[in-house]
């Protein structure tokens, strides 16, 4: 082989070291170094920011927002319970008073009963001590007596209906005062052996007065009971004669 065909062959081989160096080598991916390409991936990712930064920051005025109108709505609560508290005290208030109003107006009322009650029954009981004292005086005078007293039917009748439609606590509260306007309240405090014996032979000598008293009511009323049976008698034969 020739000097020239030695070159040329080395050339040839050359070339294609150089063209397999080529193929073998990878292509940059497109648009890599590219300055455009670069500054448009940059706004993407700088408006993906601002985009991010305003969702959070409307998120926390949305938020702020609920939290101050959840504030205030605890405060409106607040301020509606101390009202009703309020108005409740007032209302127990209120109510308190005017069961104290009306009790008072129940015992006043009461009071007055129970003072024309006693009343009514002093003013008996003065006529009741004037008739026993007549009918002592009478007593001296014995015989018999035709006298007949004639009565309002009417008012008899009147006050036997009222008597029985008394309850019994009326009843009752009657025959207490009654009591207390007959009988006097026994003062024996601060007395000695001697005025104690005193007061218990008064007291016996009273005891007897009464019941004397009224042995001669009951004597009396059963001679008035048969004067008026024999003048019933005496009408009944006028009549048929």
């Amino acid at each position: 082989m020739s000097d020239e065909e030695e070159v040329y062959s080395e050339e040839e081989e050359e070339e294609e070291v150089v063209e397999t160096t080529t193929v073998a080598t990878p292509k940059p991916e497109e648009g890599q170094g590219d300055p455009e390409f670069i500054k448009r991936q940059d706004q993407k990712r700088s408006d993906l920011d601002e985009q991010l930064r305003e969702y959070i920051a409307e998120w926390r005025k949305q938020r702020a927002k609920e939290e101050d109108e959840l504030k205030k709505l605890k405060e409106k609560q607040a301020k509606r319970k101390i009202a009703r508290a309020d108005e409740e005290r007032k209302m127990a208030e209120r109510k308190k008073a005017e069961e104290e109003r009306r009790v008072r107006e129940i015992e006043e009322k009461k009071q007055r009963d129970i003072e024309e009650k006693r009343q009514r029954l002093e003013e008996a009981e003065k006529k009741r001590q004037a008739m026993m004292q007549a009918l002592k005086d009478q007593n001296k005078n014995k015989g018999p007596n035709f006298t007949i007293t004639k009565r309002d039917a009417g008012s008899n009748i009147s006050a036997a209906q009222m008597e029985r439609n008394k309850t019994k606590e009326q009843l009752e509260e009657e025959k207490k005062i009654s009591l207390s306007i007959r009988i006097k309240p026994l003062q024996v405090d601060g007395l000695g052996l001697e005025a104690l014996r005193n007061k218990a032979h008064e007291l016996w000598e009273c005891i007897v007065k009464l019941e004397t008293e009224k042995y001669d009511l009951e004597e009396r009323q059963k001679r008035q009971d048969y004067d008026v049976s024999i003048g019933m008698i005496f009408r009944d034969v006028h009549i048929v004669i």
